[in-house]
């Protein structure tokens, strides 16, 4: 008994935080993830995203890890979701690099930024090929202006992504973001400031509105989800953040979950 409840607790929580997730993101508009962890694909933002948009709207799924790619692809067979997925690094630059695999795929790495030290990886690395997402809008032929969302969770590239980024942050009239910063090691740091500090500024001088909160700060996970599930791994220990951004009509959210 108490192992179908806790499973219908769980699902409920699940929904929930699905609902409080890209709050702006609407049917027919388009999506993008940057970087995206399959090991449990049913949470994963990549399909969260799917939802707010189908059935004709489009989300591109981008993450260097052949393992991720594979996963999710059986899944849009299986399923018959159109999501378009790339296998590539998101950076200021085009080119190659050496991505680090973690013990688990969400702590996957790339060589060419400051490692977090918070996480195990296992001796394996892998070379992938990295472009900006300015190159990889242009060769889909994806309309910049119908762009509505863009959710990078790319452990400590989020910088250097958003600088291959200028054409969409310049030429967009309505956009969210929602970037993970504020690590408290190396990786959270770009020229000795918080990254989180220094995205910020970037984003502002291309008309961004912005909100820096970390995950205990945020009302859903910082009060409800402590209350209900406690999740040792947040609470009582420094962790990372989320920022949000918002250009044009686009708002933030002040209920909605981390990304």
């Amino acid at each position: 008994m108490i192992k179908y409840l806790k499973q219908f607790i769980w699902k409920i929580f699940i929904r929930t935080d699905s609902a409080l997730k890209f709050p702006n993101l609407k049917k027919d508009e388009i999506g993008i993830q940057l970087g995206f962890d399959m090991i449990a694909p049913v949470t994963s933002d990549l399909f969260t995203m799917y939802n707010r948009v189908k059935p004709n709207g489009r989300i591109i799924g981008i993450d260097p890890d052949p393992r991720n790619i594979n996963i999710a692809q059986k899944i849009l067979n299986e399923k018959k979701i159109n999501i378009t997925l790339i296998q590539k690094a998101v950076f200021s630059e085009k080119g190659d690099c050496k991505l680090l695999l973690g013990e688990s795929t969400s702590w996957n790495q790339l060589n060419n930024v400051p490692i977090d030290s918070s996480v195990s990886f296992i001796d394996k690395e892998i070379r992938v090929e990295m472009d900006s997402l300015d190159n990889i809008i242009s060769d889909l032929n994806v309309d910049i202006q119908k762009i509505s969302h863009i959710n990078l969770t790319i452990n400590g590239a989020e910088f250097e992504a958003l600088k291959g980024m200028h054409n969409i942050l310049s030429e967009s009239k309505d956009i969210n973001l929602t970037i993970i910063a504020g690590r408290y090691d190396e990786s959270g740091t770009i020229n000795g400031r918080p990254d989180f500090e220094v995205i910020i500024d970037y984003l502002h001088k291309y008309g961004f509105k912005t909100k820096f909160r970390r995950m205990h700060q945020l009302l859903w996970w910082g009060f409800f989800v402590k209350t209900l599930l406690n999740r040792k791994w947040i609470y009582g220990k420094n962790n990372y953040g989320i920022i949000m951004a918002a250009k044009g009509g686009k708002r933030i959210r002040c209920y909605q979950s981390y990304s």
